[in-house]
């Protein structure tokens, strides 16, 4: 799916010299914390005052980046006043940047920049490009496009953004434009081996010993197809990138389910395939999203309740063969209490 063009950008961009408002999703990966941060160093080049935020913390694997200090946790430090211009960047929807909505009005004008093909709303001005393998490289155009320098902050952001969505090259979303856009970040002063060190090989221990936890209670379905692992209570942790990869890891494996609780009722959830399982509309019955290889919800309601409802639709899919026909699918069940607790 392509939606809206580069030309779009940077007409938003220039527009007007209004602060601007620059948010993505929330449990940010890579891709989203490095768009905000590379997004953030194009606005400066233009003089244009902005605020980055995320509902949640910047995950501590990418406190390292320069830039990452810049951006608000929304959770913390809440937005008190609507922007008369915002950018959702590698969202999908304006339902998946929770507090950063406090800082839309109605007269605010939106800008979309997002990979994901199960993107929703449709701003003022967009780029959509489900082929490109991140939402980094939506960036790296438009920084091309539009004579922006790219310092070597901006392209460490654009690197983990780019490496971290292609799962350091091994998904399915790995194009030769990745591998050669990364090639040619390498020239703007990215060190590959401190960001790879800092992202996978420096963990806290106690993110260590919750995977521990976690792949303890490794649960195999559907005569072994389907993996599921979960946290809860005291040993769930926010920053849970990378456990779903262990669970889909398993020979014979074609569909891996990762599940933690938030607070009490409330559960993340995300899902992986290694078939032709589409998992972003499995995520979509629970009102959530994603890729066709990686995707998420949330989910509010008991873990039992949880697990059968996941596990059946999974099963329904793997039998009948719709994850891979893309046939169109209803909710599961409805978000509750108008939330978007079920969205990941």
């Amino acid at each position: 799916m392509n939606r809206g063009s580069i030309d779009e950008v940077l007409a938003f961009i220039t527009s007007n010299r209004e602060e601007m408002l620059v948010v993505t999703h929330f449990f940010p990966d890579g891709d989203a914390v490095g768009s905000l941060i590379a997004f953030g160093g194009m606005l400066q080049q233009r003089g244009i005052p902005f605020q980055l935020a995320i509902d949640d913390p910047v995950p501590e694997r990418y406190g390292f980046m320069p830039g990452a200090e810049q951006i608000a946790n929304l959770k913390i430090m809440p937005l008190n006043r609507t922007f008369s211009r915002a950018a959702v960047l590698d969202a999908g929807a304006l339902e998946r940047i929770g507090r950063g909505n406090d800082g839309i009005g109605p007269g605010t004008r939106l800008l979309d920049v997002d990979h994901h093909f199960t993107t929703e709303f449709q701003g003022h001005a967009n780029c959509i490009d489900s082929d490109a393998s991140a939402t980094a490289v939506l960036l790296y155009r438009i920084c091309l496009a539009g004579s922006f320098e790219i310092t070597s902050q901006m392209a460490t952001a654009l690197f983990v953004g780019i490496l971290t969505d292609t799962g350091r090259f091994r998904f399915s979303n790995t194009t030769p434009e990745a591998m050669i856009v990364c090639g040619e970040l390498l020239k703007f002063g990215v060190d590959a081996s401190l960001v790879t060190e800092q992202i996978f090989h420096n963990l806290p221990a106690a993110g260590v010993l919750a995977l521990g936890k976690a792949l303890s209670q490794l649960e195999l379905h559907c005569d072994g197809r389907v993996s599921l692992i979960s946290l809860a209570g005291e040993d769930a942790i926010n920053d849970t990138e990378g456990f779903v990869e262990h669970a889909a890891s398993i020979r014979g494996v074609e569909v891996a389910a990762f599940l933690c609780q938030m607070e009490p009722r409330l559960w993340k959830a995300s899902l992986r395939s290694r078939s032709e399982c589409d998992v972003s509309l499995i995520a979509g019955m629970f009102g959530g999203g994603g890729h066709r290889k990686a995707a998420g919800f949330r989910y509010r309601g008991t873990p039992e309740q949880l697990k059968e409802e996941l596990l059946g639709v999974i099963e329904a899919h793997l039998a009948n063969g719709r994850a891979a026909t893309g046939e169109p699918v209803a909710p599961v069940r409805p978000i509750e209490d108008g939330s978007d607790s079920n969205r990941g």
